[in-house]
Parts: C-alpha cells; sequence; structure tokens
C-alpha cells in the first residue's frame, strides 16, 4: 500500500467519523420522537458513516486522482458526472440502510424515510452535508490541507514568525524547451512532471507553497530533530529517481527529458494572511529571498543541488546522498556570504 492510498483511507476514516456525527445529530433532531428511538439512532449513525465514507473515496479515488479520466472532461460534463454519483450513493445507501437493518437487528423499527416527504427531506439533508464534504475536499486540493486548516482556525490572522525548510525545485530549459513544443505542450509537460512529484513531497511531509513559472516552491517545518529534516532529502532524493524512472516515457510523450535544478535553505520566516477578498497565507522573510538567490545560484554555477549549511547542519542525510562544500557564495541581496555545499546523489 503506498502512503498516498495510507493518507486517503485515513482522510475517508477522519470523515466518516463526521459522518456518524452528523448523521446522530439529525436523528436526534428529527426522529427522537419516532417509536423505538434507539433504532433509528443507529439507523441515522449507519447512514450517515456510509454517505460519507463512500462520497470521500469516490472524490479522493476517482475525482483527485493523477491519473482519474473525470478531471480531464470539461467542467460541466465533469460536474454533472459527480452529482449523478452522489445523487445515487444518496438514495442508494438510504434505501437499503432502511431495508436491512430490521433485518440485521432484529427488530422492528420506525424507518427513517417511512414517507416519501420524510424521503425528501433526508435525501435534501444529505446532499447538503455532502456538498459541505466535497467542498471541503475540492478546498484542499486547490490551497493544501494545511493552508485551509490554518485559514478556518484563524491561526494566522497576525502575522507570527515560525522556521521553515524551503525547497525550489526548477525545471531545466523552459525558454528553449517553450519555443521547441509550444506554451500549450509546455503547460502539459509542467503539469505532467509536477503531478508526479506531488506523492513524493506529500509522502515526505512536504507542502506546495506555490508553482510559479516553471518552479515549485515546496516547504516543511524547520525541526530541531535532525532526523526530521531528513525528509527534506528524502524528497529531492525520490523527485530525482521520478525523472530517472519516468525519463522514456515523458520524452516519448512531449519530446522532453524531464530534469531539474533544486534549492534548499531555512531560517525564519514571518507567516501570516494576506488581502481581502482573496485570501491566502504568505510567507516573507530573508529567509525565502535566500533560497530563490540559491536557485540562481545553482543555475550560474551549473550545479543541479545546492543547500546552504544552515540547513545542513540541522539535517541528518539518507545514506543515499553525499555533499561537498562549496565555502561561502556572495549571494545578490545579502550583506552576508552564504555558506553552501553541493548535494550529490549516489546511484
Amino acid at each position: 500500500m503506498t502512503e498516498n492510498t495510507k493518507s486517503n483511507i485515513k482522510i475517508i476514516v477522519s470523515v466518516m467519523l463526521v459522518g456518524a456525527l452528523v448523521g446522530l445529530i439529525y436523528t436526534y433532531a428529527f426522529y427522537l420522537s419516532r417509536p423505538d428511538p434507539e433504532g433509528n439512532i443507529w439507523i441515522g449513525i449507519s447512514i450517515g458513516v456510509l454517505l460519507s465514507g463512500f462520497a470521500s473515496a469516490f472524490e479522493l479515488f476517482f475525482i483527485n486522482s493523477p491519473e482519474s479520466k473525470i478531471r480531464t472532461l470539461p467542467f460541466l460534463v465533469s460536474l454533472i458526472i459527480r452529482i449523478t454519483v452522489h445523487f445515487t450513493i444518496i438514495v442508494v445507501i438510504i434505501l437499503i440502510v432502511q431495508k436491512i437493518f430490521p433485518f440485521m437487528t432484529g427488530k422492528t423499527v420506525s424507518l427513517i424515510s417511512d414517507n416519501p416527504q420524510d424521503t425528501m427531506i433526508d435525501i435534501g439533508f444529505s446532499i447538503m452535508i455532502l456538498s459541505v464534504i466535497v467542498f471541503w475536499m475540492q478546498m484542499r486540493v486547490f490551497i493544501g490541507s494545511r493552508t485551509l486548516n490554518n485559514l478556518i482556525l484563524g491561526k494566522y490572522y497576525k502575522p507570527i514568525n515560525e522556521e521553515r525548510i524551503f525547497m525550489i525545485v526548477d525545471i531545466v530549459g523552459s525558454t528553449a524547451s517553450t519555443q521547441q513544443i509550444g506554451d500549450s505542450q509546455f503547460h502539459a509537460y509542467l503539469n505532467k512532471i509536477f503531478i508526479l512529484f506531488d506523492q513524493a513531497i506529500h509522502k515526505n511531509g512536504g507542502e506546495v507553497h506555490s508553482y510559479v513559472g516553471d518552479a515549485i516552491f515546496i516547504m516543511w517545518p524547520f525541526e530541531k530533530n535532525e532526523k526530521k529534516n531528513e525528509r527534506v532529502f528524502k524528497t529531492l532524493y525520490e523527485l530525482n529517481k521520478i525523472c530517472i524512472t519516468k525519463k522514456d516515457i515523458i520524452t516519448k510523450e512531449f519530446n522532453l527529458p524531464p530534469t531539474f535544478r533544486a534549492a534548499i535553505h531555512g531560517g525564519s520566516i514571518a507567516v501570516g494572511e494576506m488581502g481581502h477578498r482573496k485570501r491566502q497565507i504568505t510567507y516573507l522573510g530573508n529567509t525565502l529571498n535566500l533560497t530563490s538567490r540559491l536557485e540562481a545560484l545553482s543555475k550560474s554555477l551549473n550545479i543541479p543541488y545546492l543547500v546552504s549549511d544552515e540547513v545542513l547542519e540541522r539535517s541528518s542525510l539518507p545514506p543515499s546522498m553525499k555533499t561537498t562544500s562549496l565555502g561561502e557564495k556572495a549571494v545578490k541581496g545579502s550583506a552576508k556570504k552564504l555558506a553552501v555545499s553541493q548535494i550529490v546523489i549516489e546511484a
């Protein structure tokens, strides 16, 4: 089982627990006065668990999967398919639970939706709750789960200082590649690579801060534990491995091999919400600026992978990696020179 599958299962279980709670509350609110309230409560919980479980599984494994065909369809077609599937899930589960539950328990209960009016109320409520779940899951995809949770909790309503590690991954040769295959194809080429990179980033605790042109800004909390910071380098190793193993497939499709540079730096950063109508969590400070300068330095030195010694000193390395000190380098925009090292990935 892949890490991505494990993560999806955890999300589904969490959503099912929420579904059970919502089913319990709904039953208490509308069906507690009916005969056999205990039976009705268990029906409500069962329906809540099954609806939330099947709906979230459909979204995660069939909609948000990198291989999803539904995602590639026109928006209206994709929306109609999703609405149809979710509506079918709601109706089928409500009907099945109503009919099967008495046989499983051996009890005669006052079934939820024992008349058409109640059925419409139950289906309408279920659609409303599933809409909230689907919206939350979509927002996780668009802005990231951590960012979404922090916005909801208001953690960064006022700016605070945190320590973060940033990695900038820059696809090599973007200007020449765009001229060679055209803007649309180059966009598809980048998207193909970034989707392949996503699982390795997520697996190792990273979060995509943003996509800027042909580069990804990835970040992690800067931990005191060296072993935890090692996951940054594990990510780099896996991104390099992806480019090697998928080289023939991507080259055949786009006539371009996947190659990238990476720069890693960390330190204190100011984090806070920015904007009004379009709000986002923004990271500002010299740490992020120096990471960008380090990426530019890797280009000028023609060295694919660079890391600041500040991060290196607080991290352990995977066995498959070694570093070579390059000494202190002048970095544009910084009064101080930055001690940097080259990362070498061994076969």
